[in-house]
């Protein structure tokens, strides 16, 4: 239980720190937080099925929040534009 709170409050720790960085707007810093929150969080939950390992799964999770914007824009990307010439040359 308290590694499970100690692991959410680097997560939170993490999230908040990486979006201070980067944003001088506090619009900004909220949503870069809970976006790498969401994405650090995910990640963790999917790491358990490979990893047991705590505090290596809290490191590969650091670095997904820090780099959560790049990967949030280029998935965004890649949906808009590669992923729907895929979908319409699928369908026709």
């Amino acid at each position: 239980m308290i590694e499970d709170i100690k692991v959410l409050l680097f997560l939170m720790m993490a999230a908040v720190v990486s979006a201070i960085i980067r944003f001088k707007s506090l619009t900004g810093v909220f949503i870069d937080a809970a976006l790498g929150f969401l994405m650090g969080y995910s990640f963790y939950l999917l790491l358990g099925f490979w990893i047991e390992d705590g505090a290596t799964r809290s490191g590969f999770c650091g670095i997904i929040i820090l780099c959560s914007r790049p990967l949030y824009d280029w998935l965004n990307i890649f949906i808009q534009e590669k992923l729907s010439d895929f979908l319409e040359r699928k369908i026709k």
